[in-house]
């Protein structure tokens, strides 16, 4: 039985012919052990990969989480549900899949444990003569007011003193090693040994490339991800390591004409054909005489030839069209030395128009002939470029708004190896999106039937301004626990920062999220558990200090389930690296206010540890408020009424 047939088989759900289908934590339980059955063996730097043979016969070899739960053909809903929830968390960190099913899974045992407790007290009476739905919904609760209330003023004011950052102290620029190191964290989870340090080397040089001295980071980084498509290009068939940079962007389209030009060169963009004809669809013709119809063509190729001219006096070296240009418009556009590069993807005109904040050209006669001045851009270099076998237009611009353009030619061997480097690449941007992300929004709530895509936000205050002091829970006495320093020695270049806490919408889930004010963004921190470990630390000594003895269930659960993510780490390592050992070496010098070395284990984003942490507890506080599961007749999308109708 394969993985995904594991999953669906969980609970009967093959079997399931009577609806409604009661569900409780121990078969939710099941079917998520059963994921992180299939993720755990290609976890952490040391973890495998996932072979996957299609119907088809193909094959499909990865170790990228998100690629292999959409791989499975899942048919039980909670196992649709997780993944859903794991994929909408990439799409904001551009990973931690597995680790969000890891952490699910620890929390989802956790529970169970404490549910199964026959002295476990909520509000209104003892596990004993409650019904385990209401005990559910009361943890459900509760997993979101820990995140609001606890969790946050945890993160800011007992780990963020841990925390580094990826700008430098005295000049408050970017660290190169310190990024460096972050990036190589996170392709030591999505790509092989062999090439994760090249690759890792490659988008940090193209990271500070297309970096302007006067631009906000966060801008520069969410063009790139917006424009990524048109910044990058495959080149099948050769060795990884040939992948380079190259100044500019890449035309994926070929000259249609080609006339070599020094110096500067004076480009324009244009949406229709310069060319009229008669049989337009709209123009309307009346031809009296054959000697009439010679004498109008004779006069529209004129116009073309006049219109070709006039912008060979504006200094026009360079058209790009979205359209197909005519045979006439290339004659006269090389007799006048001007080239042409026509059926433009209108993606890629868009980000030229990005960069150079150009418009489009009218290619009506009288607007053109009458303007003194044309609304042209400059360029430095148009040039044919052989990629692989295919040739392509590159084109280096002399100033841009937004940011310095170079594109990623990406190389290998075959196309799905290829494409799985392109994700991985995209998706490192992601995350560097959201270290530097200085939006602070708070969801305070959602209409999905109007808008999935909308959230009503309001600017959070800052932590002074709040006052989270956990007063309803405990005194504040208790509420501020001990905080043992611990020396985390990195990188003389970082220094400690804090963060704050927000939300966002994707595909009309709420994905809480972290994020930094602009003056403390970039946080990072040692990674090989080491969040895990500090935020376990601190949530069990909050627990035992804890009066309200629910928040204090909440906060042992997590801070238990949390360790899961260290053990499967340093489960594939060598045998003499245990994790027991180095939990206890951890704690110790945590307790002893100790230095631990840290430079072996990479630095990861603050941010997106304690957005991995928020996804994983609003998942569950939707899962475990599940009682039944019910069938239902619909009729599948781009269907008509006749077709017949599937069960769901």
């Amino acid at each position: 039985m394969t993985a995904a047939e594991r999953a669906n088989d969980v609970t009967g759900w093959k079997e399931m012919k009577k609806y409604p289908l009661s569900l409780d934590l121990n078969k939710v339980l099941q079917v998520a052990e059963s994921l992180e059955n299939i993720v755990c063996r290609c976890f952490g730097p040391e973890g495998g990969h996932v072979l996957f043979i299609k119907s088809t016969g193909d094959l499909l070899i990865t170790r990228d989480g998100r690629k292999i739960l959409e791989s499975l053909l899942l048919d039980h809903p909670v196992a649709r549900i997780v993944v859903h929830s794991a994929c909408n968390h990439a799409s904001v960190t551009g990973d931690g899949v597995k680790s969000f099913v890891l952490l699910l899974c620890g929390v989802l045992r956790e529970l169970q444990a404490a549910i199964n407790k026959k002295d476990l007290i909520l509000s209104g009476g003892t596990t004993r003569n409650q019904n385990q739905g209401h005990v559910l919904k009361r943890l459900s609760n509760l997993m979101m007011t820990f995140q609001t209330e606890i969790l946050e003023n945890i993160i800011v004011k007992q780990l963020s003193p841990h925390f580094e950052t990826v700008f430098l102290k005295e000049t408050n620029t970017l660290s190169s090693r310190t990024i460096q190191s972050v990036l190589d964290t996170y392709f030591s989870g999505r790509i092989g040994y062999n090439n994760r340090a090249f690759i890792s080397r490659l988008v940090a040089d193209y990271f500070h490339r297309c970096l302007p001295h006067n631009k906000s980071i966060a801008d520069v980084v969410h063009t790139v991800i917006t424009c990524f498509s048109e910044l990058h290009t495959e080149v099948l068939g050769e060795p990884i390591e040939n992948s380079k940079i190259i100044s500019g962007i890449v035309l994926h389209r070929q000259f249609a004409v080609y006339c070599p030009s020094g110096g500067k060169i004076r480009a324009v963009i244009i949406t229709e054909q310069f060319h009229q004809y008669l049989s337009a669809s709209d123009v309307t013709f009346a031809v009296c005489s054959d000697a009439q119809l010679h004498l109008s063509q004779i006069f529209l190729r004129q116009r073309t030839e006049k219109l070709m001219k006039h912008l060979q006096n504006m200094e026009v070296r360079l058209i790009l069209s979205t359209v197909k240009q005519p045979e006439i418009v290339l004659f006269y556009a090389k007799q006048n030395g001007i080239s042409v590069v026509d059926c433009l993807p209108a993606e890629e005109i868009e980000l030229v128009r990005i960069i150079t904040g150009a418009s489009s050209l009218s290619t009506a006669y009288g607007d053109i002939v009458s303007r003194q001045h044309l609304d042209t851009f400059l360029i430095t270099c148009c040039q044919p470029v052989l990629l692989g076998s295919r040739k392509y237009v590159q084109l280096t611009f002399s100033r841009s708004l937004t940011l310095l353009p170079h594109s990623l030619v990406i190389c290998g061997p075959v196309k799905g190896l290829t494409e799985q480097l392109v994700s991985a690449i995209h998706s490192a941007f992601k995350m560097l999106q959201q270290l530097f992300q200085p939006v602070v929004t708070n969801c305070v709530g959602l209409d999905t039937a109007k808008n999935q895509g909308c959230c009503k936000t309001r600017k959070r205050e800052s932590v002074q301004e709040q006052n989270v002091t956990c007063s309803k829970y405990q005194k504040d006495s208790v509420c501020e626990c001990n905080s043992h320093g611990i020396s985390l020695n990195h990188s003389p270049e970082s220094i400690k920062c804090g963060g704050h806490i927000g939300s966002r919408i994707i595909n009309g889930d709420i994905v809480l999220q972290m994020n930094s004010p602009i003056d403390n963004t970039g946080s990072v921190l040692p990674g090989g558990g080491t969040f895990e470990m500090l935020l376990n630390f601190y949530l069990q000594s909050f627990a035992k200090q804890c009066q309200d003895a629910e928040l204090a269930l909440v906060c042992s659960v997590v801070g238990n389930a949390l360790l899961n993510i260290p053990q499967n780490i340093y489960k594939a390592k060598k045998r003499n690296t245990c994790f027991l050992f180095k939990y206890a070496q951890f704690i110790s010098a945590l307790k002893n206010n100790e230095a631990i070395e840290t430079s072996q284990l990479g630095l990861e984003s603050a941010s997106c540890k304690y957005q991995l942490v928020a996804s994983v507890l609003h998942c569950i506080s939707k899962l475990v408020a599940i009682d039944y599961i019910v069938g239902v007749k619909c009729i599948p999308p781009n269907t008509t009424n006749d077709e017949s109708t599937d069960d769901v």
